[in-house]
């Protein structure tokens, strides 16, 4: 009689395919071999299992509304519920994750998917639009590989509510861009670092809220070693709030900046600029 599917043993047989050569990040769909609705209670069996072994042992409840079931190099396991339909946010987001997706749910689930047209090499320069979703069916216990910067998986707006088994990589870049749901149309980019966020957001409200006295620390924060997505922001913002400065910061500073992605942007701005299209 063979053992019983569980959390640990699951994380043991990914981290055995990491060391395999040429391991790639599709290769973990081998996990879900013969998966089905059995397999699936005993590793949700060994969660449970987990939780009141934890909560004897530290005296707590033994309730958890953690979703992260396990975490080692790529191989990052989740338990999501889609199709709540609770949110209806105006932008969605680009995911910096490689993903593997495995509905728990008996009957197929269509989830839209949009396709974004992101280069992870160039990703400071401005997309293309996306492209509008189409629905993606996710068969009972079947794995399906998403890909980063490719594959938007639209997970709240699925036809139906069902539990997912969710692997997901490394973040294979450390910005992503921020799209317009109805237009489609990207609108700015934004770091997956959440102080850095705050940052950036930052600098966008100085810039927007015209308080020329700002600009000396925009300036700042714009020829600093920060990331080069926050500076341009920050030269952006000092262009708001005085157009001579931000020009003169551009072809002083940034056009020979050490991103090539950022100089690029300086000197295309600085092009537009002249023939009157800035």
């Amino acid at each position: 009689m063979s053992s019983p599917m569980t959390i640990a043993g699951m994380t043991s047989m990914a981290e055995q395919l990491m060391t395999r050569k040429g391991f790639v990040f599709a290769d973990f769909c081998e996990l879900f071999t013969e998966f089905n609705h059995a397999l699936a209670c005993q590793l949700f069996n060994s969660v449970l299992e987990a939780v009141l072994k934890q909560s004897v042992s530290e005296g707590k409840s033994a309730y958890s509304d953690q979703v992260h079931l396990a975490e080692s190099g790529e191989f990052n396991l989740s338990l999501v519920v889609v199709g709540e339909g609770v949110l209806n946010h105006q932008t969605i987001c680009a995911s910096e994750f490689d993903m593997i997706v495995v509905s728990l749910s008996s009957e197929p689930v269509s989830i839209p998917v949009y396709r974004a047209l992101l280069d992870v090499n160039h990703l400071f320069e401005r997309p293309e639009p996306l492209v509008a979703p189409v629905s993606h069916r996710l068969d009972p216990f079947s794995p399906v590989v998403f890909h980063a910067y490719r594959d938007i998986v639209d997970l709240e707006n699925a036809d139906t509510k069902a539990p997912l088994l969710i692997i997901h990589s490394l973040p294979r870049g450390s910005v992503t861009w921020v799209y317009e749901r109805e237009s489609l149309q990207p609108l700015n980019l934004t770091d997956n670092n959440l102080q850095k966020s705050r940052i950036q957001l930052a600098v966008r409200v100085i810039g927007d809220m015209g308080s020329e006295e700002y600009a000396d620390t925009l300036e700042a924060l714009a020829t600093s070693d920060f990331d080069h997505f926050v500076r341009w922001e920050a030269a952006e913002s000092v262009y708001k709030l005085n157009e001579q400065r931000g020009i003169e910061l551009l072809q002083q500073h940034l056009v020979n900046d050490t991103n090539q992605s950022l100089a690029k942007s300086a000197r295309q701005t600085l092009v537009n600029l002249t023939s009157g299209e800035g």
